[in-house]
């Protein structure tokens, strides 16, 4: 459900290393600058008989880059299924016989350390145990002490299950701990879908009949009739028959069927907005995860298929060609198992249904759409595909349609110990945010090579490649003059000092009645995308931070009318050491293809212990949604504060004040806090605050209600604890009853 302001908090925290861009000193917009990019395949080779091929030359390898021969300027050979032998050997205690063509390592050779991270996706009750078994496979064939597992729990949310380790009695408890619970999907099965097709294909057809001049009132009452009861049309038709599961109409079909063909209809829309994203949002973050770990890395993805982001393609493509600069490859495994659903079959679904809403398009206002929502749909339902899209395109492979699942099992271990790493520095220095496709060609018959598809030609912003929004945000922020097409806010408020550095959160405050707002005609939903851009640098022009993030949300018809109130509120942590920054924001509204760009600066005092937190107008309160999250300083104990950035308030009702105060542990003394407020310049008032209880954290978070007269009002908190002094202030114009509020 739509929420009165959104908050979507980040957790990964920045820690402010030197990014690749500058600005010039006299404080203008920063010009990212590329630098030299090394690419680093990591290739698996097999020989006809799917045995991994282990005595490759750099000679026989030839890598294209969009076609252009590329100078190879390294070749390593990493060992597997004799090394694989060996370190199992050692594991158990054993000293085994290296064959004779495995070099012998030098003294001071670093281990091949390898990091996997199993994903226990989207999956089926009744698909669970499947996945348990295919990943306690998995690291049965492979208890070595140098590769490292961690387990995540995908269900909407990214969950931390276990965190990286090598001990398999911990691994198995953690994966039979994720494997409980995982659910997601309508799950409304075939054969709800197949009438949903099969019934918009007749109300289509039906539509186009009735709309003849020439039909007679007899052939309309037959017509009627077929829409009020399509279920005879719908049983005869050859894509019911298709579907196994739906053979039996006497218990499968009925009026429960055709109202969840009614339902289906909405939904698959819904479900490829919602769930494409939320898996690609959470794909690119266990990227970002291990992007700067060294070694193999391996994302091991089960779920009950993979749904792509209708009409969001763009999204795709970039978490592909993130894993591949980040070298990250994915192995994914469909929990469906063998399964006796024809992988086709959602595809004609969709095709047929598009073929038939498309005719009736002129005569039924009803039906009427854009096609291209349901090509796209075509295009991305089938999840068995967008799998192994996933898995071939970053250098691994897709399990489906099998329950044997120990083999392969086994070849992914052995892909994870066996391959070669190819690097080489791209003849092509314009980074254009083009596609660069990555050919390895094998001067050898009868094998099959397993490698990167690819990536985007895009700079890197503190070692993380660009997102292409965020190219379109850089270029906005690099206009002379800068674009403010419409309204929105973007603050760094200051919370917990420590002796180094001081967190902070980065907020946008985005009113979305500003932003374009697209109905689905199929759901009814009005849609809205904004992309968030945000650089953090220092007076010298040195950016130190980078926030960018992608939204798109749905609201119900019911909801749309209280959109014009709305707000998406969006925070981000981060953690700065003292000094002069300025920030440069460029929100973008996606559908309107509307930009707008904000510049702030701000100083950050650090090297202290005890302090009090930036003062925030608060929106409301809302209840938290499970135990609270002692990282977000919007939550307490009794709720989430949703602060506002509005810099007005009307009169006539109170106004919250949001603050924290951060008490030193050096000092017993118990903190002192006191509220000055002024209006147009005058003191009007001075009260000591009695503080509550501390939390766990030994925070002392506070809401205050304020009701103050029209005019300019400022409020000054002031903590004291011992000899220490810490005060924070804001102010706010207070309109007149009647008077239009500007925010």
């Amino acid at each position: 459900m739509w929420k009165r302001a959104l908050i979507a908090l980040i957790l990964s925290r920045v820690v402010c290393p030197v990014l690749s861009g500058q600005a010039p000193a006299d404080g203008q917009t920063p010009t990212i600058r590329t630098t030299t990019h090394e690419v680093i395949l990591d290739v698996i080779v097999r020989d006809k008989h799917h045995h991994a091929v282990t005595d490759l030359r750099p000679d026989e390898i030839e890598v294209l880059e969009d076609g252009v021969k590329q100078k190879v300027n390294a070749f390593r050979d990493v060992r597997g299924a004799e090394q694989l032998q060996a370190e199992q050997a050692l594991a158990k205690g054993n000293s085994p016989v290296l064959p004779s063509v495995v070099p012998k390592a030098p003294a001071t050779a670093l281990r091949e350390l390898n990091f996997v991270s199993v994903v226990f996706a989207q999956i089926a009750p009744l698909n669970l145990e499947f996945a348990r078994e295919a990943v306690l496979d998995f690291l049965k064939s492979g208890a070595l002490p140098n590769t490292y597992v961690t387990v995540y729990r995908l269900d909407r949310t990214l969950q931390l299950v276990q965190p990286y380790t090598a001990d398999q009695t911990v691994l198995m408890n953690a994966v039979n701990a994720a494997a409980k619970g995982v659910y997601a999907g309508s799950q409304l099965g075939a054969p709800a879908t197949v009438a949903s097709a099969l019934d918009t294909t007749i109300q289509a057809n039906a539509s186009n009949l009735l709309a003849s001049p020439l039909i007679s009132p007899q052939v309309a009452a037959a017509i009627e009739s077929k829409i009020i009861d399509p279920i005879p049309d719908i049983v005869t038709d050859p894509l019911w028959a298709r579907n196994a599961a739906s053979q039996d109409a006497s218990l499968a079909l009925g009026s429960a069927l055709v109202t969840q063909a009614h339902i289906a209809t909405g939904l698959r829309f819904a479900e490829s907005l919602s769930n494409g994203m939320d898996a690609f949002g959470a794909l690119r973050e266990l990227i970002h995860i291990q992007a700067k770990l060294p070694g193999r890395k391996v994302v091991l993805y089960l779920a009950d298929g993979l749904s792509l982001p209708m009409d969001r393609r763009d999204v795709v493509d970039s978490v592909i060609s993130y894993a591949n600069q980040s070298e990250v490859a994915f192995y994914a495994v469909d929990a469906r198992g063998l399964s006796v659903e024809d992988p086709l079959m959602q595809s004609l679904i969709d095709q047929q249904r598009a073929g038939a809403e498309s005719s009736a398009n002129r005569v039924s206002p009803r039906l009427g759409h854009s096609e291209s929502d349901d090509i796209q749909l075509s295009t991305s339902s089938d999840k068995q595909l967008a799998m192994e899209e996933l898995a071939e395109s970053t250098g691994g492979f897709a399990v489906t349609n099998t329950n044997q699942i120990a083999q392969p099992m086994q070849r992914v271990m052995e892909d994870i110990r066996t391959h070669y790493e190819v690097a080489y520095t791209p003849s092509a220095s314009n980074y254009d945010g083009h596609f660069r496709r990555i050919q390895l060609h094998i001067a050898r018959p009868h094998v099959t090579v397993q490698t990167r598809s690819g990536y985007f030609a895009l700079p890197d912003i503190n070692g993380e490649p660009l997102q292409p929004f965020e190219m379109k945000a850089l270029h906005a922020l690099n206009a002379r003059p800068a674009p403010v097409e419409f309204p929105y806010q973007t603050a760094l408020l200051r919370f917990r000092p420590k002796s180094t550095a001081v967190e902070h959160q980065i907020v946008f405050d985005i009113p979305v009645s500003s932003l374009r707002a697209v109905t689905n005609p199929k759901t009814g939903k009005e849609r809205i995308r904004v992309s968030l851009v945000a650089l953090i640098h220092k007076s010298n022009g040195e950016v130190v931070g980078k926030v960018g993030h992608d939204l798109v949300r749905e609201v119900s018809k019911a909801e749309s009318p209280l959109l014009g109130d709305d707000h998406i509120l969006y925070a981000e942590p981060m953690e700065l050491p003292g000094g002069h920054y300025s920030i440069d924001a460029a929100v973008i509204d996606e559908l309107a293809d509307k930009t707008a760009v904000s510049r702030t600066s701000f100083f950050v005092d650090s090297g202290k212990d005890f302090g009090v937190s930036s003062l925030e107008l608060v929106r409301g309160v809302q209840q938290l949604p499970g135990p609270r999250d002692r990282q977000d300083p919007f939550e307490t104990d009794s709720g989430r504060i949703v602060p506002t950035l509005a810099d007005s308030m009307p009169s006539g009702k109170p106004i919250g004040v949001y603050f924290v105060v951060y008490p030193t542990t050096a000092s017993e003394a118990e903190p002192t806090i006191t509220l000055k407020l002024y209006r147009d310049g005058r003191e009007v008032g001075l009260k000591t605050l009695t503080p509550p209880q501390r939390q766990a954290d030994g925070s002392i978070p506070m809401l205050l209600q304020i009701n103050p007269d029209p005019g300019q009002c400022d409020m000054v908190i002031t903590a004291h604890q011992g000899p220490l002094t810490s005060e924070a202030a804001l102010s706010v114009k207070i309109m007149p009853v009647g008077t239009a509020n500007p925010n």
